[in-house]
């Protein structure tokens, strides 16, 4: 009986002519090609989706990011050295302090503008020995604040540059300390910013 199965694949194989076993070759490679393809690559749209909810960050990040929509109160100038003696509460909580309703106005130099993982850009503001961050989030990572919040930190996001004195607005906000350039010893900010110009040209 093996022999006979051997002898009846040999002689569909003979009856088969060169150019048809060729064909059905290619189509099946191509076939498993689709296949391996589609399996291996996922679509442009939910590798987008699963990037950027990877990038946006994770503390207190609906505070940070007024996506709790607070009421803050109007702003008023203060200087950094004022801003970095704050005492510092601890622990921090998840929710908003009643400090971190306040937007603050402050003038320093602006020594260092760097894109973050979480898609920040990260400033560090300078002003005599006194340094603090200042950070601006993306859009796309603030979805859940106001319409106006938004735009505010969008077009005071498109102005960030390099400068030996700017004014930068923002809402007060304590961080954890995990080894930020330019930390406060509070580790106080100015995040997000919602408003910025530089002053020198």
């Amino acid at each position: 009986m093996p022999r006979r199965k051997h002898r009846r694949f040999d002689v569909v194989a003979s009856c088969a002519s060169p150019v048809s076993v060729r064909r059905i070759a290619v189509a099946t490679g191509v076939g498993i090609s689709l296949v391996v393809a589609r399996v291996a690559a996922p679509s442009h749209a939910s590798h987008f989706r699963y990037s950027a909810a990877l990038a946006c960050g994770v503390e207190r990040w609906k505070v940070k990011t007024l996506q709790n929509r607070p009421r803050l109160l109007r702003v008023h100038s203060i200087p950094i050295a004022q801003l970095v003696t704050h005492e510092r509460p601890t622990p921090l909580p998840a929710t908003r302090l009643p400090f971190e309703r306040h937007i603050f106005s402050v003038d320093a130099s602006v020594t260092l503008v760097r894109h973050e993982a979480d898609e920040d850009f990260h400033l560090v503001l300078e002003s005599g020995a006194n340094d603090m961050i200042a950070e601006s989030p993306s859009s796309a990572c603030a979805r859940g604040a106001t319409p106006y919040r938004r735009r505010q930190m969008r077009e005071a996001r498109m102005k960030l540059r390099l400068c030996s004195q700017a004014r930068v607005v923002g809402v007060a906000f304590f961080d954890f300390k995990h080894g930020q350039t330019g930390v406060a010893p509070n580790a106080v900010e100015l995040h997000p910013i919602l408003g910025f110009a530089c002053l020198s040209s």
